[in-house]
This record gives structure tokens, C-alpha cells and sequence, in this order.
């Protein structure tokens, strides 16, 4: 049996992807092994997926610590002990400093070596391992401005493996479920699993106009961290306005929606894509998760409208306007085809080269 490893970590936005790739294999009778870091969230919703995990004592790298040297030096042994007993046909790095471990030892076994992309650009360890990649599978045609001209024969723009639930889905047979009148709107607010503070803060500051907005359903995931506050603050509501800490059915109710406040982490902006929504995006401010260059990249094509979080209000009010303008929406909903790139998980596992004998 073919055995290919995965190494992937940290947030959702690797994870999922690599799961979304795993199942597939698993559906060719590919068995797969997960490799990521003891101390994130993979060492528990990797085996909730019924799928085999090692963690590695690996945390973020400071090359100036002597200590996280050392954690490094024992990954990448233990990388390697894993990766030659386990007789791995190839390793498909999701990106992350947890991935860099497993891919130095699959250099040094001379192993095959796949890359994935999320973001617009690329991510350290996807800039530091290209070079040694068989093919590297981008989710947005920007990324080659990444990669040198001599390199970018490797790139394959596939967009983003995604849940199986956001590619069988229909708009109307959801809004049907959720009881959605004709002539009712859905906004839809999301900022993670956590929330997003500003966002939330911004919601409520607007709240008495959304309010009085009664074909305006609200559907609300303020993140557990934020649940009770909010909960506690909001005196009234429409009956069909929903506020939970996260939605459970999140693909379902994003179909049946008619705009998404929401991030711009690359899978929210690619389920946005692939699902064909108009969305107003607030990204997160660090300059290290790409979320900015994400949110331009729709911004520009005329698909969502982009506020930094010091402008959340600012944000929420245009929303309120803009969900009622169905003429613009229909033309946003229209703009994401043209980035719109299909099946990308059976595009990724038909290029991995494990199929011949």
C-alpha cells in the first residue's frame, strides 16, 4: 500500500487543507501519517479525523535561543527515524514552521517532496523548500511573483482543498432549511474561533440599526472568548437573529447568506470563492498571516469591500447598506468566477506522483 505523510500544524487554516487532501487519499486506499507539534491544535483534531498523528516537541523557531535549537535538532532526528521506518513514498508540507522539521529530513533521505500553499504569498517554509519540491500547489495565480522564473514550472495554481461540505451545497435548498423568507437577508458575521474583538465590538455599537432593519437576519459567531459579554450586553433581538460562539454548520448557513463580514485568512477567502459570496473582510492586523494581501486580492477584483480593524464600525454600517443593494451583489457574487478554480484536493492528489508502480 502507498504511504504518504503529511506534515502540517498550528491553525486551522494548514490543517484543513491537509485533511481534506487526506481523505481523498484515503478514499484511493493511500494510507497517511500526520506529523505536527504535541503542543497545537492538530494533536487533537487530526485523530478526532480518524487519521494516525505523531507530535513533535517543536514550537517556533528563534534561532537566537538555544533552547528552541535544540527542540529543532530533535525534530528533525525524529523526523527521520519516522520517515525511514515508515517507508514514506512522499511527504506533502502544508506550510508552518512545524513543517520544517519533517521536510529537512526529507531532503536528507532524498524523499519526495509536495508543497501547498494557502496564502498570496508564500509562507517561510514554502520559501525555504520550493527549490527541493517536486511541484508546489498555489491557491491564487499571485503567488508566481513569489517564485523565480526558473522555478515556477513547479507551480501548479489549484486554489485551496476545502471541506467536502462547501463543494455540495445549494444556496436555495439552505435557505429553504433555514426557514429564509424572499425577501429576508442574511448577513453572516464570523471572526474566527476565538472572535475577533473589534468586529464584535463594532456589531454591537450597531446594533439598534440592525435592529430596525427587519429583513435583516443576523447570524452571528462572536468565538467563545466573547460569547457571554455579548450575550449579556444585547437587551434585544429579532426573533430570528442567531448569536451562538460558532456555528457547527458554518458551510450551510455561509451558503444560504447574502454578504459575510468575516477575516481574511486564505481558507475563509477561498470557501468566499468557491461559494460565490459578497463579503465586506476586516483582516487581522499581524503582518505575518497574509490576511491583508488575501483581502486586496478580492478587493480588487471587485468582489469584497476591505476595512482595517480601527475602522470596524465604518465597516459594519457599509454592510447594512450594502446587503440591501442587490444589483452590486449580484456583481461581486459574479466577479469571484473568474478566480474560481474547481476541485482543487482531486487536482493535488492526481499530480502527487505515487500512482505508478
Amino acid at each position: 500500500m502507498k504511504k504518504v505523510v503529511l506534515t502540517t500544524g498550528g491553525t486551522g487554516g494548514h490543517i484543513y487543507p491537509a485533511l481534506a487532501i487526506a481523505k481523498e487519499l484515503k478514499n484511493r486506499e493511500v494510507e497517511t501519517l500526520f506529523i505536527g507539534s504535541k503542543y497545537r491544535m492538530e494533536n487533537e483534531l487530526v485523530p478526532e479525523n480518524g487519521f494516525d498523528f505523531i507530535g513533535l516537541d517543536i514550537k517556533p523557531i528563534k534561532i537566537t535561543n538555544i533552547k528552541s535549537i535544540y527542540r529543532l535538532f530533535k525534530s528533525i532526528i525524529k523526523s527521520i527515524t519516522i520517515l525511514y521506518k515508515e517507508n514514506i513514498d512522499c511527504i506533502i508540507g502544508f506550510g508552518n514552521y512545524i513543517s520544517i522539521p519533517v521536510l529537512i529530513a526529507a531532503f536528507l533521505l532524498g524523499k519526495k517532496i509536495y508543497l501547498q500553499e494557502q496564502n498570496i504569498n508564500l509562507g517561510l517554509a514554502n520559501r525555504v523548500f520550493y527549490r527541493v519540491s517536486q511541484k508546489i500547489f498555489v491557491a491564487f495565480d499571485k503567488t508566481y511573483e513569489d517564485i523565480p522564473r526558473k522555478y515556477q514550472h513547479k507551480v501548479m495554481v489549484t486554489g485551496n482543498p476545502l471541506r467536502k461540505e462547501f463543494r455540495y451545497i445549494d444556496r436555495e435548498e439552505e435557505r429553504e432549511k433555514l426557514k429564509i423568507g424572499n425577501n429576508e437577508k442574511i448577513l453572516l458575521v464570523i471572526g474566527g474561533s476565538l472572535g475577533a474583538k473589534k468586529i464584535n465590538e463594532a456589531i454591537l455599537n450597531n446594533w439598534d440599526e440592525l435592529f430596525k432593519n427587519l429583513d435583516i437576519r443576523v447570524y452571528w459567531a462572536t468565538g467563545k472568548n466573547h460569547f457571554d459579554e455579548i450575550n449579556n450586553k444585547i437587551r434585544k433581538r429579532k426573533p430570528n437573529d442567531v448569536i451562538k460562539p460558532y456555528f457547527d454548520n458554518i458551510a450551510k448557513i455561509m451558503a444560504a447568506s447574502d454578504l459575510l463580514i468575516c477575516r481574511a485568512g486564505a481558507l475563509t477567502v477561498s470557501e468566499v470563492i468557491e461559494l460565490q459570496k459578497p463579503s465586506i473582510m476586516i483582516p487581522y492586523k499581524s503582518s505575518d498571516v497574509g490576511q491583508k494581501q488575501n483581502a486586496e486580492l478580492l478587493k480588487k477584483i471587485g468582489a469584497a469591500k476591505v476595512y482595517d480593524e480601527d475602522n470596524s464600525d465604518e465597516a459594519i454600517k457599509e454592510a447594512i447598506n450594502l446587503i440591501k443593494n442587490e444589483k452590486l451583489l449580484k456583481k461581486m457574487k459574479n466577479n469571484l468566477v473568474l478566480i474560481k478554480k474547481g476541485n482543487s484536493t482531486l487536482k493535488i492528489v492526481n499530480e502527487i506522483d505515487i500512482w505508478r508502480n
